[in-house]
């Protein structure tokens, strides 16, 4: 902002000098920057599958951080067939398909993260049923981490460097 006196000996005035304008496009900017779902909640969804593939298929936790279960007997006999180790801890991976098969889904009001493959649905669905645990929905630690980035995605909208 710029103040100028009048050269005028007869009158006292002022004159202002801003740049109004342009800090209200900034604004303007900024504003339709968080509107875009590509800037906020894609990249959200994106980062957030490999917390959610570390937690379900190398952790094996639900949502509520417990662990999903233990495979039974006759099945660790397969799974060491596979090569899939000798953990009796159920991480819900076999054959990797699904755990390869995390994606990120557009929704209506913007982004989600699902399966590409409708029978993986089935199976996270049936995994789920069997052990009266929800896994695929996100956990706290995953809720925290998006509201952090999120936080990270609007400072930067607002102050873009």
């Amino acid at each position: 902002m710029l103040w100028r006196e009048s050269a005028n000996r007869n009158m006292a005035s002022i004159t202002v000098i801003t740049n109004l304008n342009a800090v209200a496009g900034r604004i303007r900017s900024s504003f339709e920057l968080l509107k875009n779902k590509e800037y906020l909640l894609r990249p959200l969804a994106i980062e957030t599958i490999p917390l959610m593939k570390e937690r379900i298929h190398e952790r094996g936790q639900a949502s509520d951080g417990s662990q999903i279960g233990e495979y039974a007997n006759s099945y660790m006999r397969q799974r060491e067939k596979a090569g899939r180790g000798e953990s009796r801890k159920i991480i819900v991976a076999l054959t990797s398909q699904l755990e390869q098969d995390w994606s990120v889904q557009a929704t209506p009001k913007g982004y989600g993260i699902g399966f590409n493959n409708q029978f993986n649905v089935q199976k996270m669905r049936w995994v789920e049923e069997q052990k009266g645990k929800i896994i695929a929905n996100l956990s706290a630690g995953e809720k925290e981490y998006i509201n952090e980035r999120l936080q990270e995605l609007v400072e930067g909208a607002i102050n873009p460097q």
